[in-house]
């Protein structure tokens, strides 16, 4: 009796130690077998900025794709060609835009950060055969060993709308807006944020800001970051110029006051007629838009500076 106790134990053991061995092994298969397929311990990242383009009426947009190649553990791999092509949502090559250089498919080295770049350059509204909203596809590829090959897809959504050009929008934001004035020049954020209606960012273009009013002491408006009175800042990729503002400091106020700031987005690109009312002696150009925020900062001139 006991030997049969002693070998009903022993068939126990073995089979958790059969389970614990299994459990193991479950473990460790997320890893890359260092004997399998070099592609599994290779990884191949993209991305695009912006990834959200518009098709205007003559305006080409444009997003930079950038491609990332390291290995599993984080070594970049540096000194291999990827190859870049535009594709549909079938996989089958696209004709709306280009890369590089008008090239329908580019070829670039990587880095010795294991990265490489190309920009994508969108259609404009009539190369469209439909003006709703559809997603392109940079399509990347590496050639490996043998008949390997590692690849990636990144997603760039065309908005195909024929009136985005015509319909814009500007903002302009200060942070903060009231300004305490003492012993050194106060600061403040000035952001211009120019978009499309539909929310696309309008990127690459000069957001123009000017100092347009005062009412203290002459001299004490202050300035922005460049040391004049009238700069401009250009919009990145979410459509944001940014500059800053040096406010006076307490001794050159002779109590609180205002100052007034204007922001005007390029719109030499947009073509749009004039209201009949708004230019009626015809001196200003027959055709322009015209569009611009005037906003105003407190300034408070802190106790004791005189």
């Amino acid at each position: 009796m006991k030997q049969k106790k002693h070998t009903i134990l022993a068939i126990g053991l073995v089979i958790l130690m059969a389970a614990a061995l299994s459990s193991c092994k479950r473990d460790t298969m997320g890893l890359p077998d260092p004997t399998g397929p070099s592609t599994l311990a290779t990884i191949l990242k993209m991305g695009a900025s912006p990834n959200v383009i518009a098709a205007g009426l003559k305006e080409r947009q444009t997003a930079v794709i950038t491609a990332h190649l390291y290995k599993f553990d984080g070594q970049a791999l540096g000194g291999k060609t990827i190859h870049f092509e535009v594709r549909d949502a079938f996989g089958i090559k696209a004709n709306y835009g280009h890369l590089d250089n008008s090239m329908t498919v580019v070829s670039k080295v990587t880095d010795g950060a294991g990265k490489v770049t190309v920009t994508y350059t969108g259609p404009i509204a009539s190369e469209l055969d439909t003006f709703d909203n559809f997603t392109l596809y940079v399509y990347a590829w590496v050639g490996w060993q043998g008949k390997e090959e590692i690849s990636e897809l990144c997603p760039i959504h065309i908005v195909g709308d024929v009136l985005a050009d015509l319909e814009i929008e500007f903002e302009l934001q200060a942070f903060p807006n009231v300004l305490w004035c003492g012993a050194t020049p106060p600061t403040s954020r000035i952001r211009g944020i120019f978009t499309y209606q539909n929310g696309v960012p309008i990127v690459g273009r000069k957001v123009f800001f000017e100092i347009t009013g005062f009412n203290g002491p002459p001299g004490a408006e202050g300035k922005f970051e460049d040391g004049t009175r009238k700069t401009f800042a250009i919009t990145d990729y979410k459509g944001i110029a940014e500059i800053l503002y040096i406010g006076p400091t307490g001794n050159q106020l002779t109590g609180d006051a205002a100052v007034w700031i204007q922001g005007q987005p390029e719109t030499d690109w947009i073509h749009v007629p004039l209201p009949p009312d708004y230019d009626p002696d015809g001196t200003d150009p027959a055709e322009k838009y015209y569009i611009h925020k005037t906003m105003g900062l407190r300034l408070i001139k802190a106790p004791g500076n005189n």
